[in-house]
């Protein structure tokens, strides 16, 4: 049998742009458009990485942590990537399992249980709140409503930490991005406060005896952890606990009030609701990228990527691919995309992923209780190196047999 040549390697595709411009990060989906017409992996010359940007090559990184390593840093600068080092989502297995299986018991859907007729409460009675104002802002008086009554809480800092949690999360993520922008040295500032605080000033007695952050002590104290790695892990519950959940939510309302067809759809088959919450996140991902650090040289869709390159998984941009999603830029409630990568994919799954569910749903359920329509009044949004969300958004409802 005659042996078939081995396939040649390409060059990836330049991309020149600024990926974390304000222009690009305002309006992202011209350049995701860019993107993924370039290429399934590009090389973005100003940031010196290479990007993955289709479904499929994105989906491929995230199942491939052999390869695509977290432990050498999620970030795009070396200073944060050594600062988080030891945290959850920078960390490969098995450590990472490890610290996963520990990090996620209070997040399972059993677990969960206990909290969901509270939520549920909270959540009918701010709805029913708003709903009888007949406008509101949808960011500060809704979406954040529940992670601030809850997660907090459930997180169990001290009085310090709990006033600025989300302030700290925004901040964490924002030190994610190239060491040249404003915003990412401001956020590696805070970042190394928050740092200092739980490593050095967080005193366990002052945490929430029943809290998460107490409980990840208390495995210290079994032997399961040390104390450092305790403290690490605290850092993991700071970041993504509110902000994918408060900007999940917000996106939601935006885009039902931009497709009303949409919101009588979901009143006449609740039933919808998972579906719709997965639609939201793949449409309006809240987390833009993670990167990733190559072990070795790879292949990845015919191009060579060398050993220790810095890579990007662009999970909003893969989110659009037209190629895995028909019409794959419509809100489309009925899609059901259960693949799409908002919560990320494989070992790093987003280990919250099932109280952010919870969460939107009831504050949907409860929305779909008074509601027959939605309009936009204002909507604001900030530049975020990581995070794409509202800032502030005015509603205006139209109540249900009004």
């Amino acid at each position: 049998m005659a042996m078939t040549d081995a396939p040649t390697l390409q060059k990836a595709p330049v991309y020149e742009g600024d990926f974390w411009s304000d222009e690009v990060i305002l309006n992202p989906y011209p350049a995701y458009r860019e993107l993924r017409a370039l290429g399934p992996v590009i090389w973005m010359e100003r940031h010196n990485t290479f990007a993955l940007t289709h479904h499929a090559s994105v989906k491929n990184g995230l199942l491939n942590a052999a390869v695509y390593s977290s432990a050498h840093g999620t970030t795009m600068n070396e200073p944060t990537n050594a600062a988080a080092k030891g945290t959850m989502l920078n960390s490969d297995d098995p450590e990472h399992l490890a610290r996963r299986r520990l990090f996620q018991k209070p997040l399972m859907p059993k677990a969960l249980v206990e909290l969901k007729d509270r939520l549920a409460q909270l959540a009918n009675g701010r709805v029913e709140e708003l709903v009888a104002k007949g406008s509101f802002d949808a960011v500060k008086d809704l979406a954040h409503f529940l992670p601030l009554s809850i997660v907090v809480e459930l997180v169990g800092l001290d009085a310090e930490g709990r006033e600025h949690m989300l302030d700290w999360a925004a901040a964490i993520f924002n030190a994610f991005g190239p060491i040249d922008k404003p915003r990412t040295r401001e956020g590696m500032q805070v970042t190394q406060y928050v740092v200092d605080y739980v490593m050095n000033r967080l005193e366990r007695r002052n945490l929430v005896p029943t809290g998460w952050g107490e409980a990840l002590f208390a495995a210290h104290d079994r032997g399961e952890i040390s104390e450092l790695t305790a403290r690490m892990m605290l850092i993991d519950y700071l970041s993504p606990a509110l902000d994918t959940t408060i900007n999940a939510t917000s996106a939601a309302i935006e885009l039902f009030a931009k497709n009303p067809e949409q919101w009588d759809i979901l009143r006449a088959d609740p039933l919808l609701i998972p579906h719709a919450i997965d639609e939201v996140i793949r449409l309006e991902s809240p987390i833009r990228a993670f990167s990733r650090l190559t072990l070795t040289d790879h292949e990845e869709c015919g191009v060579a990527i060398p050993e220790n390159s810095r890579v990007l998984m662009l999970y909003a941009c893969a989110n659009r691919d037209e190629a895995r999603f028909e019409d794959a830029e419509r809100f489309d409630i009925t899609r059901k995309p259960g693949d799409h990568l908002g919560f990320g994919m494989g070992t790093h799954l987003c280990a919250g992923k099932h109280l952010a569910r919870l969460e939107i749903s009831l504050i949907v359920e409860a929305l779909l209780k008074h509601v027959a329509k939605f309009e936009v009044i204002e909507a604001e949004r900030r530049p975020h190196n990581t995070l794409r969300g509202l800032h502030r958004l005015d509603v205006r409802i139209e109540r249900l047999n009004a």
